[in-house]
């Protein structure tokens, strides 16, 4: 049993590795008592119930002037008692923005529910659900906690209904809110920008708040929806860190606050500041949902239980465990620069190669010759192929290979037929000229007429492509968040509408075709969360395809996401994006570490590099299980050092990849590359040398590498358990 009912209305959630407590004190409020290792004897969890000194008003709402009662709220309020951040806040008719939340009742409850707005939400799991209710407003908060026997994560979401007699207005509904009882902790984020996306960061918590997120509508390049609090001496293998990951794809707030007594305040949600919702009487909202996890060995146990929960929960289960597409995607070789002719020529340039599918990316339809035009109108340029889609997709399949297709459904061109038709349709201010960004605007997916013929539209064009690989692409953020259809009072909720209509078309699509494969993509890696992996088995996981800064890039993805999610390509060098040259063997060892893809034109490859590419491939197929399957190991990273170190190791630990990349050359320092995750009492063959090692001295005494005279180099090493029975 995960969810233990205690007396008095007190509540122990065990998972696979913590126990999370808390319950109802003397004032009928419920608040946090423990979060953290697991706290296997229930007969002493009565001193966790002892109040916390605390010296603000809470209190004295009941008119008692004790100054020493317990003032951790699991779901805090706004403007009634306390002075620290807030996970809600309700203005009533009267304008009043006050809310107490006293304790209604809990039960276990069987299957969670899904969610009503059709937000992708973990399955499976045990479910407590908690009623508070403020009987002032008739506001009921039922807050739902979900636990996973073989996980450390556990998810919480509330749902906010008016029961009352009059509209009200949520000005504030975040996702989870939790407390800790000091304050010496390292703030681990992951802030970018387009093309260097989750750059990971380190940080202390200061007095005072820490404001992680954005306004963008999207969960962005900018800012993941991810934090995690490391307490002191945290380090890859050992100490305590709690990760906090939302799983939502708008605009999203994360918050770190110190008060005046060293207590700190986690929460997450929706980003209040483009936010508000109306509920009329009778009329319920619910948060996304936010996944936390608890880990007692160190940030690189976090990450592995990240990854198994959104393998086991979230990632979309048609492919999550199923091979995937090694792609050639035509962008970085061809952009708009192509015909019937050249594509056909590409496609029998990659026979031998081992890449199985081809992928048209833009520039396939309307007047489609450069970015200004276009999107939008979906449907093909007969110019360029005369024979349509199908044409080039029956080509494919002639040649032993299935064909992909990028589309960029969200978004459209001013200078389209589309545009000139329905300026309307778009996201834009009234009166004003609308804001243009990257040639685009922003189609307004809220509105019902707009969604549905985007889906019809769509589902005709994947229809009649043949397509079996969509790359779904969106290239900006919005921008002035209002909506023809919305009136005045409700124009606030546009961005979280919105991206509800994301998601209703994402789960059309996929559901239509559920065997065709669909990877994510916004500007590269903008959007890479965990509610469109619900739908994406693999993201785009950036717009560079640089092997250094993917390092970096990937190294961040990875503490939190699944290496099976991670969409990474090996281009050309030098790179288009900034110049540098790097090698074949590193750009390889770098992308082999995700989803392995290409992008170069077939047209100006030699026979030789399609031979080390059917060779990479080769490689990579024999390996790629860890990928999907396996547990990471990480030692040095690209971030805070010259090398990055990775393992990705078999769950029975009798198999292993490992990657030691080296950026700088430095000629006096040695090269090892320690292998961590293998089983310390087993012996080890090096394929690429046939050296028979213990995982012991693997870990602790590495393998001396040769050294070049290069910059940017990768080592790429497998292992095999000699006998899975042979001790050393």
């Amino acid at each position: 049993m995960s969810v233990i009912l205690l007396p008095q209305n007190q509540f122990h959630l065990k998972g696979k590795g913590f126990s999370y407590i808390f319950g109802v004190n003397s004032f009928n409020l419920l608040t946090h008592h423990y979060y953290g290792a697991p706290l296997p004897d229930e007969t002493d969890l009565q001193y966790l119930y002892q109040p916390h000194r605390f010296n603000d008003y809470t209190a004295q709402i009941d008119g008692t002037q004790d100054r020493y009662s317990a003032v951790y709220p699991e779901y805090p309020v706004a403007n009634y008692g306390e002075f620290r951040d807030y996970a809600i806040c309700v203005e009533d008719a009267r304008g009043s923005r006050v809310t107490d939340l006293r304790f209604e009742k809990a039960e276990v409850i069987g299957a969670k529910p899904v969610h009503p707005d059709g937000i992708p939400v973990a399955t499976g799991g045990e479910t407590l659900a908690v009623c508070l209710f403020d009987a002032v407003l008739g506001l009921r908060v039922t807050l739902y906690y979900t636990v996973y026997a073989d996980e450390n994560v556990i998810t919480r979401r509330a749902a906010i209904e008016n029961c009352g007699n009059s509209p009200i207005r949520l000005l504030r509904a975040l996702s989870a809110s939790l407390d800790f009882f000091d304050h010496d902790f390292t703030i681990l984020s992951l802030p970018g920008e387009h093309a260097a996306e989750r750059y990971a960061q380190w940080s202390p918590a200061v007095y005072g708040r820490t404001v992680i997120g954005n306004c963008r509508g999207t969960s962005s390049h900018q800012n993941s929806p991810f934090v995690a609090l490391m307490r002191k001496g945290c380090t890859e293998e050992s100490g305590e860190v709690y990760g906090c990951s939302l799983i939502y794809s708008g605009s999203h707030y994360e918050c770190i606050e110190v008060d005046q007594y060293g207590k700190t305040r986690l929460l997450t949600g929706i980003q209040p500041e483009t936010f508000t919702w109306k509920l009329d009487v009778g009329e319920a909202f619910e948060t996304p949902e936010a996944a936390l996890c608890y880990s007692g060995e160190g940030l690189g146990a976090m990450s592995r239980s990240y990854h198994d929960f959104y393998r086991n929960y979230i990632v979309n289960p048609n492919f999550v465990h199923k091979k995937r597409p090694v792609v050639l995607n035509s962008w970085e070789g061809m952009h708009f620069a192509f015909d019937n002719k050249r594509l056909m020529a590409a496609i029998d340039a990659l026979e031998g190669s081992g890449i199985d599918t081809f992928v048209l990316d833009d520039g396939w339809f309307g007047a489609r010759n450069n970015a200004t035009a276009g999107l939008g109108d979906w449907w093909v340029n007969t110019e360029k192929l005369p024979g349509g889609l199908k044409e080039i997709s029956d080509h494919c399949r002639k040649k032993g290979l299935k064909f992909g297709l990028w589309i960029e459904p969200e978004m459209i061109n001013p200078n389209s037929d589309l545009f000139r038709a329905h300026p309307d349709w778009t996201i834009h201010a009234p009166d004003r000229k609308p804001l243009v960004a990257r040639n685009q605007c922003i189609l307004d997916l809220s509105r019902r007429d707009v969604l549905d013929y985007i889906k019809q539209t769509m589902h005709r064009v994947i229809s009649e492509s043949g397509a079996d690989y969509i790359k779904w692409d969106a290239n900006r953020h919005l921008t002035e968040n209002w909506s023809e259809m919305l009136p005045a009072d409700r124009q606030g909720e546009l961005q979280h509408r919105h991206i509800l209509g994301v998601y209703e078309l994402a789960r059309y699509l996929t559901e239509s075709f559920p065997d065709i494969i669909f990877e994510g993509c916004s500007g590269g890696g903008g959007r890479f969360d965990g509610a469109m992996l619900r739908f994406f088995p693999q993201y785009w996981t950036s717009d560079n395809t640089d092997a250094h800064d993917r390092s970096i890039i990937q190294f961040g993805t990875g503490l939190c996401f699944p290496l099976g999610c991670h969409s990474c390509h090996v281009s050309v060098s030098p790179n288009i994006r900034n110049g540098r040259p790097i090698s074949a063997v590193t750009r390889a060892a770098i992308a082999r570490q995700g989803v392995l893809g290409y992008e170069f034109d077939p047209l100006k490859v030699s026979e030789e590099e399609l031979a080390a590419i059917s060779e990479t491939v080769k490689a990579y197929r024999a390996t790629e299980d860890l990928i999907l399957e396996g547990d990471l190991y990480r030692g040095e990273n690209s971030v805070q050092n010259n090398t990055m170190s990775q393992t990705i190791v078999s769950k029975d630990k009798s198999r292993a990849v490992s990657v030691f990349y080296y950026a700088l050359n430095n000629d006096n320092k040695d090269r090892l590359m320690k292998v961590y995750g293998l089983d310390p009492n087993r012996k080890y063959r090096i394929l690429e040398t046939g050296d028979v090692l213990s995982g012991a001295v693997l870990r602790y005494a590495g393998v001396p590498l040769k050294k070049t005279k290069s910059d940017f180099v990768a080592y790429l090493l497998t292992f095999e358990a000699v006998d899975s029975l042979e001790k050393v």
